[in-house]
């Protein structure tokens, strides 16, 4: 399958120096009404095809496949419009607002990017074309994508709930009411009421669908507020915005994690999300029936008194946004004498903040982000600390990398739901070629930094194949870090470095490595997190941890594995990630829900049911 579905092997970007320097003079309008003739004119899979270069790529959410699917050269593209042509009945294409316009990401690579409408069998859609020109222009990528559902208006803008005058009920008397669920069973459970739970919810309801999350935390927002006080989001705030309500202009670039959890608070009940704290499935009483097509879910919640109450639910629909790897702690295998060592030993999920560790010797394990941000934070705190770096890190600074996080697209004039469709139209293998370009840029405008870096003995890299931190952050959700401060602490060498794997853990305070001995009071695993067969066995049970397929991670695609889309576990999705992706990946959830529950998905057209076709 993997073979089938490669990235074609004369893949290159289409340069000026590769022949595809467009005419001096276009008429992006004329053109793009061209193309458009052209495509709604494009009815079977060969003429389709025709309308791409040999290596373009054609990347769809949901509204032909039903799926996330890219599928690159025009033999493919032919195949995949053959298959699904017929169930998607594509029609009214048209310019969209946004236009047509010539497009120079770098200069020597220049598109004809055109936004469109059309409608198909589902609900609207949309499509961005970027268009290459040699003896004529032809599509090198084409982004297809479901924006709604027939016969159901998002309840936004103009077509908001109109509210009512002169209730009888107080306000905060009916919104208890409604979030007790006393009078039925949700649509949608939800597991995690973190960002990414919160975001499912809010798309779920702005479509009428009824949806509560369950959070095991005492307050919403502590799955960030109980960490190390220091911990900020790294992504400017340009990037974070949350569907429906966008941070104020007076926000700080970069956010305080105390802070994110505030307005997480503020978000739930601005948008009147139904969330239940202190909250978890009880995994023995929890199926799935096929029978009913329902999950029967016994759901336990702490009172106030101490009790736990029970509540058994019937609901189609399970979504877990239970955070990067699924929120568990991972630690390394233990290692001898661990068990018995004098110091203390703990996950940096349970990092208290550097003050308590004032005057110690801490060794931090791990050189990505949290071993970066806790590592500084002890080092503020008055701890010698030493970084444990067991593989190489990509390093950028925030001051020259961050127009890479915004990549042209976000900033305090961006149009979000613009941006974001913009971004998404760009398939991973396009975008992991402008990365490479980037990191390049970066490695020459970083280049004394990451010198410092190697003088002082920590070892970076520009990431696989050179493109940066996004195939790190889609593969591994770590391995990076943008310099905050903690990078100046190591080439200052008020953070040590060293290299290599812990051996064992010696008599006293003393932590061998194959290099030699050193006394630490402290180790903090910054390791990461993982587990998500595990996760889904503590929250759904063992019998639906056994279903789970691949989650995180891409397919030979380029696609993410297993958000927002088929896991293996009937009527169960994943939503993880960052507060870009979420916001990205909840509507398309919603939006798969709402066309299930009326029965309107129909069969996706799957990398699987491609190449059993071609079999």
């Amino acid at each position: 399958m993997g073979e089938l579905n490669q990235t074609p092997a004369a893949f290159t970007l289409p340069t000026h120096q590769a022949g595809y320097a467009p005419p001096a003079k276009v008429d992006a309008a004329v053109e793009a009404d061209r193309f458009i003739a052209k495509l709604s004119a494009a009815t079977d899979g060969d003429a389709f095809a025709a309308l791409f270069r040999p290596d373009g790529f054609w990347r769809d959410s949901l509204v032909f496949t039903r799926d996330f699917r890219t599928n690159a050269g025009t033999q493919r593209i032919a195949q995949a419009a053959k298959a699904t042509f017929g169930n998607t009945q594509a029609t009214d294409f048209a310019l969209a607002p946004a236009g047509a316009k010539v497009d120079t990401p770098f200069p020597d690579l220049t598109f004809l990017t055109v936004h469109v409408t059309f409608s198909s069998v589902l609900g609207p859609a949309y499509a961005v074309a970027r268009l290459t020109y040699k003896d004529g222009w032809k599509v090198f990528t084409l982004y297809t994508a479901l924006t709604g559902v027939h016969g159901h208006t998002q309840q936004i803008g103009e077509a908001r709930v109109r509210g009512t005058h002169n209730d009888k009920e107080p306000f905060d008397a009916r919104r208890a009411r409604e979030t007790a669920h006393e009078g039925g069973d949700p649509d949608v459970l939800i597991i995690g009421a973190g960002h990414n739970g919160l975001t499912v919810a809010a798309q779920c309801k702005s479509f009428g669908l009824d949806a509560l999350c369950i959070d095991r935390e005492k307050r919403i927002g502590d799955n960030w507020r109980l960490r190390y006080s220091s911990l900020s989001l790294h992504d400017p705030v340009y990037t974070n915005h949350l569907p429906f309500m966008p941070f104020p202009s007076t926000w700080p670039t970069f956010t305080p994690a105390g802070k994110l959890a505030n307005w997480l608070e503020n978000y739930t009940d601005a948008l009147d999300l139904d969330v239940w704290t202190q909250a978890t499935t009880d995994p023995a009483r929890t199926r799935y029936n096929p029978d009913s097509e329902l999950w029967d879910v016994t759901v336990l919640r702490s009172q106030a008194d101490g009790s736990v109450s029970e509540r058994i639910m019937h609901v189609r629909h399970m979504v877990l946004a239970t955070g990067i790897a699924g929120g568990e702690a991972r630690l390394p295998p233990p290692v001898p004498g661990q068990e018995s060592w004098h110091g203390s030993i703990l996950h940096s999920s349970r990092h208290p903040g550097g003050a308590a560790s004032k005057g110690k010797r801490v060794l931090v394990v791990g050189a990505a982000t949290s071993g970066h941000d806790i590592a500084m934070d002890l080092v503020q705190n008055g701890a010698q600390v030493t970084m444990l770096q067991r593989s190489p890190t990509f390093i950028m600074s925030i001051r020259n990398g961050t127009h890479v996080l915004q990549a042209g697209l976000f900033n305090d004039q961006t149009n979000i739901e613009f941006a974001d469709m913009t971004a998404r139209s760009i398939p991973s293998s396009v975008g992991r070629a402008f990365q490479k370009r980037s990191t390049a840029w970066l490695s020459q405008v970083d280049a004394d930094l990451l010198a410092g870096l190697k003088k002082a003995g920590f070892r970076t890299y520009p990431g696989p194949d050179g493109a940066g931190f996004w195939p790190l952050a889609v593969e591994k959700a770590g391995g990076y870090y943008f310099d905050t401060g903690a990078s100046r602490m190591i080439i200052n060498g008020d953070i040590k470095v060293r290299q290599g794997e812990i051996t064992s853990f010696g008599p006293g305070n003393t932590v061998r490595f194959v290099d030699g001995d050193a006394e630490f009071d402290e180790v903090v695993f910054a390791t990461g997190y993982g587990g998500y067969r595990d996760t889904v066995a503590r929250a759904l049970g063992d019998e639906a941890a056994a279903q789970l397929t691949a989650v995180y991670g891409t397919d030979a695609e380029g696609e993410i594995r297993g958000i927002a889309r088929e896991c293996g576990i009937p009527n169960v999705m994943f939503n993880v990630g960052n507060l870009a992706s979420s916001r990205t990946f909840s509507k398309n959830i919603a939006l798969q829900i709402l066309l299930q529950r009326d029965g309107k998905l129909g069969d996706r057209y799957t990398m699987a049911t491609q190449a059993a076709e071609t079999a």
